[in-house]
C-alpha cells in the first residue's frame, strides 16, 4: 500500500501543479501591457499613453500625439514561478518555475494623402498566451495494485499539457476633431486557438503473469476567430488629459473544435465478485461548433501633468458574462458499458473593476524614471469544474487569484532613437482546499479528502528592452517637402 501511496502521490503533485500552472489569462483583462513605456506603466495610460500600445489602450490618443510614426521593437523576457506551500501536506511544499520569452505588441503608423488629418496605425498583438506541459513516468515492484493479488511489477505514465494562445491584428483610426479632442477606434481580428489534454495509463504484471492495464486520454481543442471593436475619446488639456474607451463585445464569426475520450480497463477484477471487468470506451467527435465571449468595457483614465512629472491613473470595468457553452460533444454510448456519456466546456465570468496609477518623472529631456502599480482581478465564478476532475463538464476559465502587478525602470531618448529598459513583476496568493494529504504512520486519516489549507504563491517577473525608432516620421517630413518643392 505504501508504494501505491507514492505513485497516488506523484500524480496528484501533478494534477494540483495543472490546475495552478495553467494561468490562463481567460477571466483576467489586464495580463498583458503593450508598448515600451505602457509596460512600465502597468497599463495605466488611458488617457496618458504617449507610445503605439495606444491602438490598445486608446485609439483616440493617436490623434494626439506629434510624432506617432515609429515602430515598436520590443523584447520582453518572462520568468515565472508557482509555489504551493503546504501543497501536499503540512511542510511538503511544491515549486515550479520557468524562463521563456513573453507575448509583446509590434506596431507602425501610416497615412493617406487623400484622407487629411486622419492618423492610421496598425499593429499585431498577443492578448492571451500560456503553455503547460507536465509529464511523469513510475517504475515500481511490489504489492502496487491494491485488487490484484501478491506483488506486481508497474509502470504508470502521466502526461498533461494545456496550450492557449489568442493574437489579434490591428487597424486603427483617429481624426483631431479639434486641437484639443481626438476620436478613435481600433478593429482586431481575433484569432484564438486553445487545447487541453491529460493522459493516464497505468500497466502491471502479476505474480501469476496476469496483466492489468488502465488508460484514461481525454482531450479537447477548439478554434475560434472573431472581431472586437475599441473606441476611444482623448482630451489633452494643458495641465490634465482626459481618456475614455469602450470595448464591444467579441463578435464570433467563425469556430470548430474536436474532442477524445478513451477508457480502458484490462485484467482488473474492480468489482471484487470474482470476475474480470474488461472496459472501452472510445470517442472522437470533430468540427463540433465553438463559440468564445468576451464582456463589454469601459475605461476611463487621466493624466496629471506637473513640472517634471507625469501622474497616470486609470480603471475599467468589464462586464459579466453569463453562462455559455464555448463546445459540446453530441451524446455518445460506451461501447462496453452501455451508459449515455458527453462533455461540454462552459465558461461564466462575473463582473469586475481594475484599477492603476503609474508615475513618469522626468530627470532631464533625456532621462525619465517610471513606477507604477494596478490591479488585475479574476472575474472566475466560484462555481467552476476543472478539466482534470474528469467530469462530464469543465470550466474553461479556473484560476480564481486576484493578480497585483508593479513595474519600473526609465528611458533615455536621442535623436536617433529611445531605449526603454524596465521591469514588471505580478504576484498572487490564493488558498484552497488541500487535495491529498498522506497519514502518518499508525493513522487512518483518508489520502484524498483534507479539509487542510495549501497556500498558492504565484509570482511573475518580466523583463523589458525596447527601442523607438521615429525615422519614419523623418522620412514622410522629407516626403512632404518634396512634393511642395
Amino acid at each position: 500500500m505504501k508504494i501505491m501511496l507514492n505513485i497516488l502521490k506523484i500524480v496528484c503533485i501533478l494534477m494540483v501543479l495543472t490546475f495552478l500552472q495553467a494561468r490562463a489569462q481567460d477571466g483576467h483583462y489586464w495580463s498583458e501591457n503593450y508598448g515600451n513605456k505602457s509596460m512600465l506603466l502597468s497599463g495605466t495610460v488611458n488617457a496618458s499613453v504617449a507610445d503605439l500600445g495606444l491602438v490598445y489602450y486608446n485609439p483616440g490618443r493617436l490623434g494626439q500625439i506629434e510624432n506617432p510614426a515609429f515602430v515598436i521593437n520590443a523584447k520582453v523576457y518572462e520568468w515565472r514561478t508557482i509555489k504551493v506551500e503546504d501543497g501536499v501536506d503540512e511542510g511538503v511544499d511544491l515549486t515550479k518555475s520557468n524562463f521563456g520569452g513573453a507575448p509583446n505588441l509590434v506596431a507602425g503608423t501610416f497615412s493617406l494623402p487623400f484622407l487629411k488629418n486622419h492618423k492610421f496605425a496598425y499593429s499585431f498583438l498577443t492578448r492571451q498566451r500560456t503553455e503547460a506541459d507536465f509529464f511523469v513516468r513510475v517504475e515500481e515492484e511490489g504489492d502496487v495494485v491494491e485488487v490484484m493479488p501478491g506483488n506486481e511489477i508497474f509502470n504508470g505514465k502521466f502526461r498533461f499539457n494545456s496550450n492557449l494562445k489568442e493574437e489579434w491584428i490591428g487597424l486603427t483610426w483617429s481624426y483631431p476633431l479639434s486641437e484639443k479632442f481626438s476620436v478613435g477606434l481600433s478593429n482586431f481580428i481575433s484569432v484564438l486557438s486553445k487545447s487541453n489534454g491529460l493522459m493516464l495509463n497505468m500497466n502491471a504484471l502479476g505474480e501469476t503473469n496476469n496483466v492489468a492495464t488502465l488508460t484514461i486520454d481525454r482531450q479537447y481543442s477548439y478554434e475560434n476567430y472573431g472581431m472586437v471593436w475599441k473606441m476611444g475619446m482623448a482630451l489633452d488639456l494643458t495641465k490634465v488629459s482626459l481618456g475614455m474607451t469602450v470595448t464591444t463585445p467579441r463578435a464570433n464569426f467563425h469556430g470548430k473544435g474536436n474532442t477524445l475520450f478513451e477508457d480502458y480497463l484490462v485484467g482488473v477484477d474492480s468489482s471484487g465478485d470474482g470476475s474480470i471487468d474488461d472496459g472501452f470506451i472510445f470517442n472522437i467527435q470533430n468540427d463540433l461548433n465553438a463559440k468564445y465571449r468576451y464582456p463589454w468595457a469601459i475605461g476611463l483614465g487621466i493624466g496629471i501633468h506637473f513640472k517634471k512629472a507625469l501622474l497616470h491613473l486609470s480603471a475599467e470595468w468589464f462586464d459579466k458574462v453569463p453562462r455559455y457553452e464555448i463546445m459540446k460533444t453530441d451524446p455518445f454510448i460506451g461501447q462496453s458499458t452501455g451508459d449515455t456519456l458527453r462533455f461540454s466546456l462552459v465558461d461564466e465570468l462575473d463582473p469586475v473593476i481594475n484599477f492603476g496609477i503609474g508615475l513618469e518623472y522626468y530627470i532631464s529631456e533625456k532621462f525619465s524614471l517610471y513606477a507604477s502599480f494596478a490591479s488585475d482581478y479574476s472575474a472566475v465564478s466560484s462555481n467552476i469544474t476543472r478539466f482534470a476532475e474528469l467530469e462530464e463538464e469543465a470550466s474553461n476559465s479556473a484560476f480564481q487569484a486576484d493578480f497585483y502587478k508593479f513595474g519600473g525602470g526609465f528611458a533615455i531618448n536621442t535623436k536617433a532613437v529611445e531605449i526603454t529598459i524596465g521591469a514588471t513583476y505580478t504576484g498572487a496568493d490564493q488558498e484552497f482546499r488541500r487535495p491529498i494529504d498522506f497519514p502518518e504512520e499508525g493513522e487512518e486519516d483518508p489520502v484524498f479528502d483534507s479539509d487542510d489549507p495549501a497556500i498558492l504563491k504565484f509570482s511573475q517577473w518580466r523583463f523589458v528592452l525596447g527601442f523607438s525608432f521615429p525615422f519614419a516620421d523623418k522620412m514622410a517630413k522629407k516626403l512632404d517637402s518634396g512634393s511642395e518643392e
